[in-house]
């Protein structure tokens, strides 16, 4: 077989003149072989390959019905068919079920619309990582839209907890001046613990406190039909396309400081393109329902643990020390917006309190807390440990005045409280 670069080098010689029988001398030949390289075409037509049977097509039309019927999950058809006897891949079946699966996500849609103060779209978005209190940590963006004047909330935060979804709430519910009448978001487990099997939303009980105080109605999104909440979903989408391209920002706090700036002068005074007006203009007309009548709501996040031996409990890489006389007890923890520990006994007595140490590894401990212990027993606090509480940088939020807090007893945290295994 004559390959395609001496074919070409044969072609040459013969464009140049050089008879058959020379070229044949030139390169060990057959004439025969010369005069076949230099009449046929240089690349010869790839022969069309005989195409094989798949294992999948005797089941194709079985697909094509259960298709029509609805059922577009591979998984399931997977099983079906291989009831009937397919002995090939599950990956086939999911290949051969894509393009009906597009074919019914590109379905038109009919675009809904709110009456003004009636509903608020809620979304996370994540943005990458961010170097804060001493270590990388995920960065989350969250995102608020009043359906009807399209107004805008953003506010970036390092946890997307149970603690930080109802601050983030109440730092937007401030900077609309009030509260719509829906709140509609995604399945998450900070708002749904689950579905029935008819339907019904299993909500996290303390969202739905958080709900009642502010007198809203929580709504989450069928599944797999996110598309619902579109106006955030959006708003998402603008924030990367838009205030986070080419961001420079020195830490979380100016990153907060530069978005409300974005929000102020870009996002909420442009004209909207489905609106033609300015949100912030259409903000008037929402009739949101007033929240200063009231303190805000307490947003601390409230965990278990167990204190060890030596007097100390564990919270989020550090230690922090007890009074001694509640060693190897289960406690529990409080932690508000400002950063501050404060530790409970079984009781709801108030035992101790520190102020949260940024980086890990670290011990924070009082030394009255082990004054009870005898002098024989009395272990001496660790060399380089801090044993007073460590200075730290509180989180700012865009909500710049402190804001006066609900005060509740703690026994209603312990019916509200997820217990946290962080």
């Amino acid at each position: 077989m004559v390959e395609v670069e001496e074919r070409y080098m044969i072609r040459e010689l013969h464009r140049h003149g050089v008879s058959i029988s020379e070229i044949a001398r030139q390169t060990g030949r057959d004439r025969k072989t010369v005069r076949k390289a230099v009449g046929e075409p240089l690349l010869s037509p790839a022969r069309k390959r005989q195409r094989k049977g798949r294992k999948i097509d005797p089941y194709t039309a079985y697909l094509d019905k259960r298709i029509a019927e609805g059922v577009h999950n591979a998984r399931k058809l997977y099983g079906e068919i291989a009831a009937l006897g397919y002995a090939g891949k599950e990956s086939m079946v999911r290949y051969y079920v894509q393009p009906h699966r597009q074919r019914t996500n590109n379905q038109a849609t009919v675009r809904f619309e709110t009456e003004p103060g009636e509903q608020a779209q809620v979304d996370w978005g994540h943005f990458g990582y961010i170097q804060h209190q001493g270590r990388r940590q995920r960065l989350y963006a969250f995102v608020m839209t009043l359906g009807w004047s399209r107004m805008m909330y953003l506010e970036f935060t390092v946890s997307a907890n149970i603690a930080w979804w109802l601050r983030c709430h109440r730092h937007a519910f401030h900077y609309f001046g009030g509260v719509t009448r829906e709140v509609l978001h995604d399945n998450l487990k900070t708002a749904v613990l689950s579905r029935s099997s008819n339907g019904q939303v299993h909500w996290h009980p303390r969202y739905l406190d958080f709900a009642e105080y502010y007198g809203f109605q929580p709504r989450a999104c069928q599944p797999y039909r996110a598309q619902t909440k579109g106006k955030v979903e959006n708003g998402v989408r603008y924030v990367r396309g838009n205030f986070w391209l080419g961001l420079h920002y020195i830490d979380l706090a100016d990153l907060n400081q530069q978005a409300l700036g974005w929000l102020n002068t870009v996002a909420n005074v442009r004209t909207h393109g489905t609106t033609g007006e300015m949100p912030s203009v259409r903000l008037a007309q929402e009739s949101l329902l007033p929240i200063h009548q009231r303190p805000d709501y307490d947003t601390s996040l409230v965990t278990y643990r167990q204190s060890s031996r030596d007097c100390l409990v564990s919270y989020e890489g550090n230690l922090y020390s007890v009074p001694a006389a509640y060693a190897q007890q289960q406690l529990r923890l409080r932690i508000t917006e400002t950063n501050t520990l404060y530790i409970y006994s079984a009781t709801d007595d108030e035992i101790a309190h520190h102020q949260l140490s940024e980086g890990k590894s670290q011990r924070i401990v009082v030394a009255a807390h082990y004054q009870e212990l005898h002098p024989w027993s009395a272990r001496p606090v660790r060399q380089g440990a801090i044993q007073e509480p460590a200075p730290v940088v509180t989180y700012t939020s865009l909500v710049l005045d402190a804001p006066q807090v609900q005060t509740r007893p703690l026994s209603v945290y312990a019916q509200l409280v997820e217990v946290s295994h962080e």
